[in-house]
């Protein structure tokens, strides 16, 4: 995630993927392009962030780990710590699941620290994102967590987080994948649905050997209160079951937010990205969700950042982009802040930023 914010053009620019994660068979681990970075500098429009310390990189020993286990974060600098050494903050999207120290000192002269980061038991696939602030300097990464034993199947939803606004409906693609030699059907369900809310899977029996995808239509009802609930979608063969998490925003006053899809040029390639104005400033949950094709088909998940995370949104305009399809114009992409949804942008015919 890239920002940057001038004192006369104002703006933020956010360039990242967090992609959640992906379901997995025996052996396999799920793919994860979750990284970002960025600087903010508000002097002037033509100062450059890069003429003082800032927070560059967090890198993962591995982008997986199981529940239950260790890895390691290394924190980068762009430039050596000063004197008294760089005091680095870092915050994990879901404590409950990966802890961090809530700092890490990279000291005088040095580039980088390392730290060790635990991850929780769980019982079904979680994605969280890790973050270092350094000044008004950004960057971070996600973490994929695993159950520590691997089933004969597994169930994932792409996307994870969905943001819906009361009295309207978004879908998201349910996936099972088997180990070799596994044949049997697996029935889908979803359970903690909230009152006001309804799911349908289409279809709700994935027939044998297993694996196989579906389309989970979710609709809100315009008397559901505004928050944040968590959903868990079953695939079961009658004796084994096997969950995965969709959280569910439901959006509460309105941001008054207006997109524009467009193409950002940087460093001769262009990214899927969008322009976006608040009308309302104040903090709203953002994600971003992008598609192969051009329709926004749910069956054609691509990547995901944002997750619902909480951005606080100025009087001023911002670009984000998705950085890990450089090029690609047969595609699109929602966008959300709030309960404010982009129309579905196709970036066959978008113009540039």
């Amino acid at each position: 995630m890239t920002l940057y914010k001038h004192t006369h053009i104002s703006r933020i620019l956010v360039t990242g993927a967090l992609l959640g994660l992906v379901g997995c068979g025996a052996g396999q681990r799920p793919t994860n392009s979750g990284n970002f970075s960025g600087a903010v500098a508000s002097e002037s429009e033509s100062e450059s962030s890069a003429s003082h310390a800032a927070v560059a990189s967090v890198k993962l020993s591995s982008a997986y780990a199981r529940g239950g286990t260790s890895s390691k974060i290394t924190v980068n600098m762009t430039r050596p710590a000063p004197g008294d050494g760089a005091v680095v903050q870092l915050k994990s999207s879901d404590a409950s699941v990966v802890t961090i120290p809530a700092t890490v000192t990279i000291p005088s002269g040095q580039t980088s620290a390392t730290v060790e980061v635990s991850a929780a038991q769980v019982t079904d696939a979680r994605t969280v994102a890790i973050s270092a602030v350094y000044g008004d300097t950004v960057a971070g990464t996600s973490l994929s967590v695993g159950p520590p034993t691997v089933s004969e199947f597994t169930v994932a939803v792409q996307p994870s987080s969905v943001t819906i606004v009361p009295g309207k409906s978004a879908s998201a693609k349910v996936i099972t994948k088997v180990a070799a030699g596994y044949n049997h059907a697996l029935q889908l369900k979803v359970s903690n649905v909230p009152t006001g809310v309804s799911v349908s899977l289409v279809p709700a029996l994935i027939p044998a050997p297993g694996a196989g995808t579906s389309i989970a239509h979710i609709t809100v009802a315009n008397t559901v209160a505004p928050g944040i609930y968590s959903m868990l979608v079953k695939a079961s063969n009658g004796t084994i079951i096997q969950t995965a998490r969709l959280s569910l925003t439901v959006a509460s006053s309105g941001a008054g937010a207006t997109f524009q899809g467009c193409w950002h040029y940087n460093n001769g390639h262009r990214y899927q990205g969008v322009r976006i104005s608040v009308a309302n400033p104040g903090t709203y949950p953002f994600d971003a969700v992008l598609y192969r094709g051009a329709t926004c088909d749910p069956a054609n998940f691509a990547d995901e950042f944002g997750f619902d995370t909480p951005l606080n949104f100025g009087g001023f305009g911002y670009i984000f982009w998705f950085r890990d399809f450089a090029d690609q114009s047969d595609m699109s992409a929602f966008w959300h802040v709030g309960n404010d949804r982009s129309q579905c942008v196709s970036y066959a015919v978008a113009p540039d930023c």
